[in-house]
């Protein structure tokens, strides 16, 4: 398989070797972007971005496991010597797709388009041709940079989600594939539009790194819904008797989602990960003035799922729904950090993170309202439920505010708390195996969720997923 070699440091020791050698370090990174670039027929911006990106990578100290990174194992990343792996070309079919992509596949089988990259496999690309004659696109990132770079530079040259993170700006160094999904002034389309990006069913590959970049742009008044998945093989035995797995694989994509004004963007990522996966995403969405987002995380698994969620409402009338549906188990760890940030008035946030654990699964949700002092008129609310279903889970919610105005509506809320006993003792005494009645109880902890995201092709299959997950595969 190809791939380009890379320094990523597992311990701070060896970052520090690392940056000790500096010479030594900016031949490297120039080197290799420039061969990514090269490879790639890359414009001269997008090359000065990468080299950009990656000199502040090199400058940037590995996170510590505080604050946002609190119980994030970065020591787990290791070898310190990563392979980024390569999306095979779009030439394959649905039909012999992955089976974690598959389950989308079946429930949204007239979808306006679908585009699937894997590592070092073929994928898949179809657009509907009445949207492409209105201009929408709908393609992998190499395809956009080559053939439509007047659309896609001014989002993807500047600042992306993560700028400012040493994860984040190793991606805008060094991706090599993605999606990026544009929809013109005006244009509505029905139908949602389908990715997927991860590793095939024959691909298992320990030690790589796969680095997406996603861009998706409605610009004013136009209306789209997007589906994305990040996957990896299941292991046979199930998740939860995983203990250890050695050989970890980075996934770690930036997402970057513009909302112009007026538009409507639905947005519904779901990961499905097996125990060789540590996750690192970042997600950053604007929205323009009197445009409204929704969007769904669902995290079902992964040694380690860690993701940030920044949701810019930048100007007057600006609305976001934000939710999430996190399910662990084994000794699988997730880390959700939200933020809400108002920097116009009249503006409204929403968000609903809801946490089911069991086995030796932990949590942290750390989420964050911030009110800018013009942003008066303001109503913003952020609920975090955690439900835990077995004695060593572990579940920890940390809400902030800050609020620099005086005319808001801002609140927040967060439980958590073992599974009632009563519940389990009752279903079963009504002949349901006690999985059967987990099964119902966390279906039921996270239906508010899946009605408030209000999408009927999503909750069908979402709800197999969970239920898969409660039996353990």
């Amino acid at each position: 398989m190809q791939g380009y070699q890379l320094t990523l440091p597992g311990e701070l020791g060896r970052l520090r070797a690392i940056m000790i050698q500096t010479k030594t370090a900016n031949a490297i990174a120039r080197a290799t972007v420039e061969q990514l670039a090269e490879h790639n027929h890359e414009p001269g911006w997008l090359k000065e971005s990468r080299l950009a990106s990656w000199e502040r990578y090199l400058n940037t100290p590995m996170p510590l496991p505080r604050e946002e990174w609190r119980r994030t194992e970065i020591a787990a990343l290791d070898p310190s010597a990563l392979v980024t792996l390569e999306p095979g070309p779009l030439t394959g079919t649905l039909a012999g797709s992955p089976a974690w992509f598959q389950g989308v596949t079946s429930q949204i089988t007239g979808g306006s388009g679908f585009l699937l990259q894997l590592a070092g496999a073929p994928g898949y690309r179809r657009l509907s041709a009445e949207l492409e004659k209105k201009g929408v696109i709908f393609t992998d990132i190499a395809s956009a940079i080559d053939k439509h770079a007047d659309k896609i530079e001014p989002y993807l040259a500047g600042g992306a989600a993560g700028a400012d993170d040493k994860f984040g700006l190793m991606n805008q160094a060094l991706f090599n594939c993605g999606i990026f999904l544009y929809v013109p002034q005006g244009v509505e389309v029905e139908l949602p539009f389908v990715s997927g990006i991860g590793l095939s069913d024959r691909n298992d590959i320990a030690g790589g790194a796969l680095l997406p970049r996603l861009v998706v742009v409605a610009e004013s008044q136009a209306r789209v819904s997007f589906v994305h998945l990040a996957g990896s093989p299941m292991p046979s035995a199930g998740p939860a008797g995983i203990e250890k797995t050695a050989g970890l694989t980075l996934v770690s994509p930036v997402t970057d989602i513009f909302v112009g004004p007026g538009a409507a963007v639905s947005y519904l990522e779901v990961q499905q990960h097996g125990p060789h996966i540590f996750s690192i995403s970042r997600t950053r969405t604007r929205v323009g003035r009197d445009g409204h987002f929704t969007s769904l995380t669902v995290a079902t698994g992964g040694r380690q799922y860690k993701t940030d969620i920044e949701t810019l409402l930048e100007e007057q009338g600006a609305a976001s729904s934000v939710l999430g549906i996190v399910f662990g188990a084994g000794q699988e760890k997730f880390s959700f950090n939200t933020l809400q940030e108002h920097n116009a008035r009249d503006t409204r946030s929403n968000i609903n993170f809801r946490v089911a654990l069991k086995d030796k699964a932990t949590s942290v949700y750390q989420g964050n309202i911030k009110v800018d002092k013009v942003a008066q008129k303001t109503d913003a609310y952020q609920q975090n439920k955690n439900l835990l279903l077995g004695s060593e889970a572990r579940a920890d919610s940390i809400p902030r505010l800050e609020i620099l105005a005086d005319d808001v509506k801002c609140s927040h809320g967060a439980t958590v708390g073992p599974v009632d006993k009563d519940q389990i003792f009752y279903l079963m005494s009504r002949g349901l195996t006690h999985a059967q009645a987990e099964e119902l109880i966390v279906l039921g902890f996270f239906r508010q969720v899946l009605e408030q995201f209000g999408r009927p092709y999503a909750s069908e299959w979402l709800t197999g997923i969970i239920s898969k997950k409660v039996y353990g595969y």
